[in-house]
């Protein structure tokens, strides 16, 4: 499952990387956002088995009557961080061949999850346009990655419906990356005003393909919207390009000033670019990720 989105090399240089906050949990451990504390912990979430050193009180003895074997409860507390991936999934992002929109989502999606599980984050992870999807909970890599494979494009999706979905969900969410192409304004107008009312730390991956941010060829084209079908004739030539990157510069410029006024970074990703070059140049060069040697 994992080969399918990244290369184990890749997850594992990853494994050496975490995620940067600019308001980590407080009292973390080393390499780790989180602090998993014995004892005094809040929210239960699994059982594993008793080893050496853990607290006897900790022991679950109704399992041990019933299986023979000791097991501890583990328990979150407040200090842990929760971490929501927000994918969408919409017909626009299922674009290209070579430089797909929504697979290179998806594998930066993997990558960041890893990231997150490694430093010990709470993760939810969403795919926008898939009710059915809406919000998982997923505690090891297996699982985050062969969700994200599972993903199909094609839906007609509104982030801020899932992002609701999914704070309903896991209200203790702190942390929000999103991975889109950003087309509807209205709609990441609405989702960061959320995501100021929360006081999530949020950031935008506006992924486009290669096509998107310089377009070529000549001539009289139909152009057909991929999510309402509304069908527009066109005639491509040097100076409709050039209109065309202006209003491109403008689009930009309108949503940085949405992500200035609610306190969120935006991070322009072309799809075409090599994904460990993604990982390993550009999200660190964007403050996104960070060596664990580096503080």
């Amino acid at each position: 499952m994992v080969n399918d989105l990244l290369d184990a090399k890749i997850l594992t240089r990853l494994a050496g990387y975490r995620l940067i906050r600019q308001k980590p949990a407080t009292n973390r451990e080393s390499g780790a956002w989180n602090s998993r504390q014995k004892g005094g912990a809040i929210e239960f979430i699994d059982y594993r088995a008793y080893t050496s050193g853990d607290e006897i009180r900790q022991v679950d003895w109704k399992t041990y009557a019933r299986l023979g074997r000791l097991y501890v409860k583990e328990h979150l507390d407040e200090k842990q961080d929760t971490t929501l991936l927000l994918v969408d999934t919409s017909a626009s992002m299922d674009w290209g061949e070579a430089a797909h929109k929504g697979r290179y989502a998806l594998q930066i999606a993997a990558g960041l999850g890893s990231c997150a599980l490694f430093g010990g984050d709470r993760l939810v992870v969403t795919l926008a346009g898939e009710n059915k999807k809406s919000g998982q909970v997923t505690k090891d890599l297996p699982r985050l990655c062969q969700f994200l494979k599972a993903a199909n494009f094609g839906h007609r999706a509104r982030l801020t419906e899932n992002l609701r979905r999914a704070l309903d969900v896991s209200p203790k969410i702190k942390n929000l990356y999103v991975f889109s192409d950003l087309y509807d304004l209205f709609d990441i107008q609405e989702m960061l005003r959320i995501v100021a009312g929360r006081g999530l730390e949020a950031t935008l991956g506006h992924i486009l393909s290669p096509e998107e941010r310089l377009p070529s060829g000549e001539g009289e084209f139909l152009l057909v919207d991929s999510e309402n079908s509304a069908q527009t004739e066109v005639a491509l030539n040097p100076a409709a390009y050039l209109t065309y990157l202006k209003r491109l510069e403008e689009f930009y410029g309108v949503i940085d000033r949405h992500c200035r006024r609610w306190g969120v970074k935006r991070v322009l990703l072309d799809s075409s670019e090599d994904i460990q070059a993604t990982f390993f140049k550009i999200l660190p060069q964007a403050g996104i990720l960070r060596p664990i040697s580096l503080r």
